[in-house]
């Protein structure tokens, strides 16, 4: 609650008319009032009889307490931020995979490469209708595809990919993080990273982890389910905090990265200081209605 505040709090200005609004109905409403004027007040009390003695709930009692609260809904109270609307729209995840020559290995048939770019286009049937880019890298990294939503054209691209279109073979992985950050900030979303190899020079392994980038990272490990975790890749991995999945004959590894991608963009987006805050003048508005049904009682307004 240290961060109550009001969204809009010049409506709070439209309380000052409901005292001079209330003060007018008040006196016009109170018939004791209006009969003091012309009876003695020795003769008054033995006179009057009845509700206009008595004081109780009146309808101007309700305009009073309905006027404020519409008045503190409409200031809208906040005190928590929530995900802007059609979030999960916006969740960006751009893919990093490595074509170099170790890619070619046919421990994973029909290869490596041929496996993961078979992976990819699973992964963007998965996340249909949200952004995706592509950077492919070896000893260098290169941007194939900035965000899109559009998954055909990513999985177009992705099949003309060899080793020979590199220009130079290696592992280039934190140029390759670097270049997906500016991507991701370029196009002005959070997102996440899935970085799709099958391991990680030692060379990769200090510079990644001295610059560690700020946006979320998962691995796909492009290898034979029952060989051991490239040890580069399982110390980067370790380095990032990032989870590493290993490559299956279905789909239960498209589906867990996917389901990863939603969850780190939440978690990026729930902490971002470009979310909106949650309007929790909304709260108030059953109440209002049920306060405003008062009226519709049998001589409420005419007796």
């Amino acid at each position: 609650m240290a961060e109550l505040h009001l969204l809009r709090p010049y409506w709070l200005l439209s309380l000052l008319p409901l005292l001079l609004v209330w003060w007018a109905l008040w006196r016009g409403q109170n018939v004791y009032a209006q009969l003091k004027k012309v009876v003695a007040p020795h003769l008054l009390e033995h006179l009057v009889v009845g509700e206009t003695k008595v004081r109780r709930l009146r309808p101007i009692h309700l305009l009073a307490v309905v006027w404020i609260m519409c008045a503190l809904a409409l200031s809208g109270p906040t005190w928590e931020r929530e995900a802007a609307p059609f979030a999960d729209d916006d969740a960006g995840l751009v893919v990093l995979l490595k074509v170099s020559g170790t890619m070619q290995a046919t421990d994973v048939q029909p290869s490596r490469l041929a496996r993961a770019k078979h992976k990819l286009r699973d992964l963007l049937q998965q996340r249909e209708g949200s952004s995706t880019g592509l950077i492919v890298y070896s000893g260098s990294a290169h941007l194939v595809m900035p965000l899109t939503r559009d998954e055909r054209i990513v999985s177009a691209m992705v099949e003309e990919l060899t080793p020979e279109l590199m220009p130079i073979d290696g592992d280039a992985l934190g140029e390759a993080l670097q270049l997906a950050g500016k991507v991701l900030e370029r196009a002005g979303v959070p997102g996440s990273i899935l970085v799709m190899a099958d391991s990680v020079a030692p060379s990769q392994v200090e510079a990644v982890s001295a610059t560690k980038p700020r946006t979320p990272v998962q691995f796909l490990a492009m290898s034979a389910a029952v060989a051991p975790v490239d040890s580069g890749l399982n110390s980067v991995a370790s380095a990032l905090d990032a989870p590493v999945l290993r490559v299956s004959v279905d789909q239960a590894d498209v589906q867990q990265a996917a389901r990863r991608a939603r969850s780190d963009f939440k978690a990026v987006a729930g902490t971002s200081s470009g979310n909106r805050w949650h309007d929790a003048g909304y709260a108030l508005m059953p109440l209002i209605a049920l306060l405003a049904l008062m009226w519709s009682r049998r001589g409420w307004l005419v007796r």
